[in-house]
């Protein structure tokens, strides 16, 4: 088409076709929009640059604490973990006002491996000894016990502390035998428990 061609004439015949004046419309209303669009783009583009650097910021913050989520759950279970095992030691070492009970165990298990306890004696409550910094949360009580028992008997007892809930040391034990029961010795031992502060 050229340009020197175009004449009034040409122009109103032109619009008056429906079909090429409802293109020039829609095409002009296209183009409008493409303009429009073109510019808001171009006017909030350093927004959205800095909306997406933000958005980075973000992403990776969420990382970091994802990260550490998953090191609390590890932390967690482990906290868990020594805290069963704290329970366990605990039952091992017994309170103060336990101590009765602790020696009636131990009357049972003597009597249940052929030990005859002649006496059971605990002796005072000695503090431990902790470092400059550390704090002592338990205390040592020797305990004597003197008894009659043959080696197998005395062998069963022993082994029976040993697997027993309780924390307990031999710290000294004499084997006296007796003429006139051969069988039977008489047996002296100090044991040593923990008692919680």
């Amino acid at each position: 088409m050229d340009f020197n061609d175009i004449s009034l004439d040409k122009i109103k015949d032109f619009l008056a076709n429906k079909a090429y004046r409802t293109y020039t419309i829609f095409l002009s209303a296209a183009l409008i929009v493409v303009l429009i669009m073109s510019f808001l783009i171009i006017l909030k583009f350093p927004e959205f640059a800095r909306t997406s650097g933000e958005i980075n910021d973000l992403n990776s913050k969420i990382d970091q604490l994802n990260s550490r989520v998953k090191k609390l759950d590890v932390l967690s279970k482990k906290t868990q973990k020594l805290r069963m095992e704290v329970d366990i030691y605990s039952k091992g070492i017994p309170a103060q006002k336990d101590i009765p009970q602790l020696l009636e165990e131990l009357s049972i298990v003597a009597k249940s491996s052929g030990v005859k306890i002649l006496s059971i004696t605990p002796s005072k409550l000695e503090t431990v000894k902790a470092g400059k910094k550390a704090k002592a949360y338990y205390r040592e009580m020797p305990i004597t016990i003197t008894a009659q028992s043959g080696y197998h008997q005395l062998g069963s007892f022993i082994s029976s502390l040993e697997e027993g809930k309780r924390f307990v040391t031999i710290e000294q034990l004499r084997i006296q035998g007796d003429a006139s029961f051969p069988r039977n010795h008489k047996v002296k031992m100090v044991l040593k428990t923990y008692v919680a502060m």
